[in-house]
């Protein structure tokens, strides 16, 4: 199986854009000192809570939309070809404050991802609706940076830290393999090194 990157269409584009919303709390905000729109930003950024709206407690579970626009698009994949420190996204976290996930390289960052996990992440998302494997990716990377559960993140050693938490689809099922995320960031750099569906809970 390929594991290019997407280049969704044209009209997916404009349609995230002009519906200014994406699933799972995203939001593609306008340039920004002149740079292209990223996922993420302060626009759109989520104060993390221990409670939800109607008081009830986080147990920090991502929620991954069946259907839903096509993350995060071309016009931030395409500077991928050309700036490996492009933003891919921006998330605002109270333990680190803001942290960012870079177009990278196969070491850190989108481009890991996409080469170390796309398979991973395909098998969470196949049979559960529509969504691609970044889509569920972006959705569960900023769902637990943003809203993690409590106790989150945990000490990984060498200047990095974890986030980790189950996942669900809008329905209420699970993935039947590997139904729990685990994000690992650079505590030092503030970035995503990597994100990646896991068997087991906890980092």
């Amino acid at each position: 199986m390929s594991q290019q990157r997407r280049r969704p269409a044209v009209t997916v584009v404009a349609a995230v854009i002009a519906a200014g919303l994406v699933a799972g709390g995203f939001a593609l905000t306008a340039q920004r000192n002149g740079e292209d729109p990223v996922i993420g930003g302060s626009a759109a950024s989520v104060t993390p809570s221990a409670t939800a709206a109607d008081g009830a407690a986080r147990d920090g579970t991502v929620t991954i939309e069946r259907t839903g626009p096509d993350l995060p698009g071309s016009d931030v994949l395409d500077r991928c070809d050309t700036d490996r420190g492009a933003v891919v996204a921006r998330y605002e976290t109270a333990a680190l404050g803001r942290v960012e996930l870079q177009c990278g390289t196969s070491g850190q960052g989108y481009e890991h991802i996409r080469v170390r996990h796309t398979a991973d992440w395909q098998d969470v998302v196949r049979g559960h609706g529509s969504r691609d494997w970044d889509d569920a990716m972006l959705t569960a990377v900023r769902s637990v940076l943003e809203s993690p559960p409590a106790g989150y993140p945990q000490d990984a050693g060498d200047g990095k830290v974890c986030y980790a938490a189950p996942v669900r689809f809008d329905d209420g099922t699970r993935p039947s393999a590997e139904p729990n995320v685990r994000v690992i960031v650079s505590e030092t750099t503030d970035r995503v090194i990597t994100a990646f569906p896991t068997d087991d809970g906890g980092c």
